[in-house]
């Protein structure tokens, strides 16, 4: 929440990127009902003040998040359509393949 919080006083000051990002290593150690309520709590902040709040996680995990919540988040409003895979010779990042 720290981050958060500090991302809403650098946009109202005028001093912030509009942009916060979070990787999968943040909610390691979280109950999945607390990664529910985080991303949920992060979904609305970005909405009212106009920020976009990017969190990677793996498909799967995500799957957990949203199988244990109970339904107290709904991931398919936010889920962007480029996948990230090594799955086919296709995939990989920005036409990089790391093998």
């Amino acid at each position: 929440m720290l981050d958060l919080v500090c991302a809403l006083a650098a946009i109202k000051a005028g001093r912030g990127p509009r942009v916060l990002v979070h990787d999968s290593h943040l909610f390691d150690s979280i109950d999945t009902r607390q990664v529910a309520s985080c991303l949920n709590i992060g979904a609305r902040l970005a909405e009212e003040h106009g920020f976009q709040y990017i969190v990677a996680l793996n498909s799967d995990f995500l799957d957990s998040v949203e199988a244990q919540s109970d339904g107290a988040f709904d991931a398919n409003p936010y889920i962007l359509d480029q996948r990230l895979t090594d799955e086919s010779d296709t995939g990989g990042l920005f036409g990089f393949r790391f093998d």
